[in-house]
């Protein structure tokens, strides 16, 4: 990856954990802001282009990821 690319992710880590933190202070329900985030996350992938089968590879991934398990090849 690029430094452009590693400094662009840390800065949407910065933005995120101040979006979280306001989710959690105003008590919106975790189900509601989890598929907000998805929703917001998908759709940009699909507006810059990403087929459908890269999209949900990435979701996978993440899932994957998420319950401590390798990403599937």
């Amino acid at each position: 990856m690029s430094s452009d690319t590693d400094a662009d992710f840390e800065k949407a880590d910065i933005i995120l954990s101040s979006a979280l933190e306001q989710f959690q202070g105003q008590g919106v329900n975790q189900y509601v802001w989890g598929m907000a985030l998805v929703e917001v996350g998908v759709l940009a992938l699909v507006k810059l282009g990403e087929d459908d089968d890269s999209v949900l590879k990435s979701v996978r991934q993440f899932i994957e990821k998420s319950k401590g398990g390798m990403p599937p090849l």
